[in-house]
């Protein structure tokens, strides 16, 4: 596919030229360059520079629900380009995408008289869903309502908004100040449940955590409550039942938004369209991204309640847009996006899939395998140094990326997560024998992996 020379010069290229995104300079430099992928050889593999075939375990950054290769996407973005390329949504413009995509999205997503605003993925929906939530209560009289609280192990994005939501190891380092009146309680993870519960018996500390930091800051100061139904990047973490339900409660009784981010669970992933849909409990606001258009244009949104529009709509201007929001090309794709995971019932597939993966490791019974969680094709693999105790390897050893890289090794694209977790996300079209091969795999990577460090 490409010459020996070609793949140096371009790894060289890209070293001296790209900044990446979230990732180790170090890694890549003593690499010689970085992991260079070529093209998609199916819906779930794709090619190395060098020619060689990798399952993405990921799906891309947890987003790719329809698999690589759609021509259908394509071609929905080449007869829109020839179309009408682009149009913004200041000023009162609108086209006829762009109003399609509002009224489907409205009507899949779970919240009463839903309005939907556009953006061009998951930190400008989280940005714009703090905003909202800020000002709707000082158009409600009460400016002094604008604390935001979320969670630790929390990822919400990295513009300057999400960031301050986001909570994991070094997403604030050499970047604070911070936006102000963001604040964090503890995240709720059975396995390593931050007070010494077990699952099953207690009486969920974890979603109580969010009342007392209510009366800390004072309910009158608080302005919503923002969360990942299952907690993404921090680890696939699934929330104990009737957590979401004790939430929406304190919610009410201190007359808090509820804030479901959504860019990760949305549009099938967790084996329901939505990953709030598993507790059934509607939010006030709701941030989309990722799965809308499974990365084939980027696109975002903002879905909010009609309780929440009704001041806005009094005022008469929401002074807040993007360059691209409602993109006539992205709404195109997104549009076909959408019927295709209808059509193909990946969410049914999703949570058939999933649950077939999730037990497929599990039987494996390896030592350092701890729990297996997720719901759907949201999933992670906890590597710990003792079962019993839950306890982890040390930092140093840095096991979860061994794995990773053993695993490119064998022909895949594992992701290590923080505390030694390996995300398992693959697209939402993978099959028994996909699911197979990929376990088949992982599991020699890691017994390699074991090996190495013991």
């Amino acid at each position: 596919m490409y010459s020996e020379d070609k793949i140096a010069e371009m790894k060289q290229d890209d070293l001296k030229y790209h900044l990446h995104a979230t990732s180790s300079i170090t890694d890549m430099e003593a690499w010689g360059g970085p992991r260079i992928i070529a093209e998609a050889v199916d819906h779930i593999r794709v090619k190395s520079v060098e020619g060689k075939t990798y399952i993405d375990c990921g799906a891309g950054l947890w987003l790719n629900d329809v698999g690589f290769g759609r021509k259908e996407l394509g071609e929905a973005a080449r007869v829109q380009m020839e179309k009408l390329s682009y149009l913004q949504s200041f000023n009162g413009y609108s086209h006829p995408g762009v109003i399609e995509l509002a009224k489907k999205v409205a009507n899949m997503v779970p919240l009463d008289e839903a309005k939907i605003f556009f953006t061009s993925g998951g930190s400008e929906s989280n940005d714009t869903a703090y905003k909202l939530a800020r000002v709707y209560w000082y158009l409600k009289g009460q400016p002094q309502k604008n604390h935001i609280i979320g969670r630790t192990k929390a990822y919400h994005g990295v513009s300057y908004g999400a960031v301050s939501a986001t909570s994991l190891p070094g997403f604030w380092d050499g970047f604070r100040p911070l936006v102000p009146n963001f604040e964090h309680i503890g995240h709720p993870h059975c396995y390593f449940c931050a007070w010494g519960k077990k699952e099953g018996n207690c009486s969920l500390e974890c979603a109580d955590a969010l009342e007392q930091k209510i009366l800390e800051l004072g309910p009158h100061n608080v302005a919503a409550f923002t969360a990942e139904p299952i907690i993404g990047t921090g680890g696939a973490i699934v929330p104990p039942d009737r957590y979401y339900q004790k939430i929406k409660e304190i919610c009410e009784e201190y007359d808090v938004l509820f804030i479901a981010d959504e860019v990760i669970c949305g549009f099938g992933r967790t084996g329901k369209m939505f990953g709030i849909e598993h507790w059934g409990v509607k939010p006030d606001i709701m941030m989309l991204a990722k799965g809308i258009t499974s990365g084939y244009f980027p696109v975002g949104a903002v879905a909010l309640s009609g309780e929440v529009y009704e001041p806005i709509h009094k005022f008469g201007t929401f002074k807040h847009g993007y360059t691209y929001s409602g993109h006539p090309v992205g709404c195109a794709v997104a549009l076909r996006n959408l019927t295709i995971i209808e059509e193909e019932n990946l969410v049914a597939n999703a949570a058939e899939k999933g649950e077939l993966l999730r037990s497929k490791i599990r039987e494996l019974g390896l030592p350092c395998i701890g729990e297996v969680r997720g719901k759907g094709l949201m999933n992670a693999v906890q590597l710990v140094r003792d079962p019993d105790t839950h306890t982890i390897f040390d930092a140093k050893v840095g096991f979860a990326n061994l794995v990773s890289m053993i695993a490119w090794e064998n022909g895949l694209m594992l992701r290590p997560l923080i505390d030694d977790g390996l995300q398992l996300s693959p697209t939402l079209v993978i099959t028994e024998a996909d699911i197979d091969e990929l376990v088949e795999k992982m599991a020699v990577s890691i017994k390699e992996a074991y090996r190495r460090i013991i």
